[in-house]
């Protein structure tokens, strides 16, 4: 049987792997008319990551750079977001 330490850890590795994925997926998307599913799919990894990160208590440090780039990426949409709104 798996001890707990062993599930946390490999869980923050697959939210590791999940998030690298999704940033490398919205790079894949350039297209304007893809920003619904970029935005649906930014927030799913951000939502999953937080699961993890409250399941296992806390990230390593690389999981927590692939954390801060989906989060930079958040911002950066909302921020793009905004600005065409108040056009």
């Amino acid at each position: 049987m798996l001890k707990p330490k062993t599930i946390k850890l490999s869980s923050v590795q697959l939210a590791r792997k999940y998030m690298k994925r999704v940033a490398s997926e919205l790079d894949a998307m350039d297209e304007p008319e893809k920003e619904p599913n970029k935005e649906f799919l930014l927030l799913q990894g951000v939502r999953f990551a937080f699961r993890v990160h409250q399941f296992a208590g806390g990230f390593d440090a690389e999981s927590m750079k692939a954390f801060e780039e989906l989060r930079s990426r958040a911002h950066a949409q909302t921020t793009t977001e905004e600005n065409k709104t108040g056009e």
